[in-house]
């Protein structure tokens, strides 16, 4: 169960900014089982944070904190986007890639989080749209590791066809792309990906819309990773199925960008050629900073630190 060598890990995805918001109560209590054909709710919230956030800046941060491999950023800013370029080249990752564009702002998302760790989101694609236009045509066979994570629809396929075209391994983590994927869309990408990623819920709804089965889909050989939130994650493909627990931790403060950290702990196992078990008790070990701080990018965990919440998780 040992993974194959990569040089590089490729992060495509949303660059955005996040606006966190905090609900003391929690949602359920608000909404009228016999009204939700007709919603018209507000949510008074005690907490409100601005933070530089998005799929792949907050996937590209935690690797940086757990491997020494190359990471390289595959997405767009706006014009009022110069705030992401500094933060990336302060903590190493390479933005080569990224289109800054004059016209469009920067993506923003706006989230209300409730006492009970539920989330509703909003979301801006804004200059996102401009991943459409990036070209993966010089990684061919530079033994580099993609994941493809939720940003603008044309900008996420565009990552997915090339992927597929120039036989690169991809960590396939649609997420909020589930909103708008259209079946077909989804079955490709699913069946060409070398992992498949989602918290239970998201990949139940993978399954709903593929029609399929758990079961079905790692008979096919694939390899689908389940997070599971304070009950660790979940390994299956067509020979293996296990489960590694999480950190416990005292409090979770924030729960956002937890899932994004969690993939950059599995990736950089992978890169680092740590066996699968491993890989998952890594990403497990992370999320754990991520989620006892506000933010997405604001936890610092020293190696010493994040070495110890590794070996506290038990396999």
């Amino acid at each position: 169960m040992k993974s194959q060598p990569y040089n590089c890990i490729l992060v495509a995805g949303s660059v955005a900014y996040d606006e966190i918001m905090n609900f003391p109560s929690q949602f359920l209590d608000y909404f009228l089982p016999d009204k939700l054909h007709q919603i018209n709710v507000s949510f008074v919230v005690d907490r409100l944070e601005k933070q530089l956030g998005g799929t792949a800046t907050n996937i590209s941060y935690n690797l940086k904190l757990v491997t020494k491999k190359p990471v390289i950023l595959l997405g767009a800013v706006g014009k009022d986007g110069d705030a992401f370029i500094k933060f990336c080249r302060a903590h190493r990752i390479d933005v080569r890639n990224v289109i800054c564009d004059k016209r469009l702002y920067t993506a923003t998302g706006k989230v209300i989080t409730d006492k009970r760790d539920n989330q509703i989101w909003g979301f801006y694609y804004g200059a996102s749209i401009r991943g459409k236009d990036i070209s993966l045509g010089q990684y061919r066979n530079k033994k580099c590791i993609l994941v493809i994570s939720a940003t603008h629809e044309k900008a996420f396929l565009n990552f997915q066809r090339q992927a597929i075209q120039l036989h690169i391994p991809y960590l396939y983590d649609p997420g909020m792309s589930l909103s708008w994927i259209k079946p077909r869309d989804l079955k490709t990408g699913v069946s060409h990906c070398r992992w498949l990623v989602g918290n239970d819920y998201e990949i139940a709804r993978i399954i709903q819309l593929l029609k399929t089965t758990v079961a079905a889909l790692a008979e096919e050989g694939i390899a689908m990773i389940t997070t599971l939130g304070d009950r660790g994650g979940q390994y299956r493909d067509a020979k293996h199925f296990f489960t590694v627990p999480s950190y416990s931790i005292k409090k979770t403060i924030d729960p956002t960008g937890a899932g994004d950290a969690w993939r950059a702990g599995f990736l950089a196992g992978i890169v680092d050629e740590k066996p699968l078990p491993e890989c998952l008790r890594q990403a497990n070990a992370i999320a754990s900073f991520a989620v006892e701080h506000y933010g997405t990018l604001n936890h610092h965990p020293s190696q010493k630190e994040l070495a110890r919440r590794i070996k506290a998780i038990k396999l």
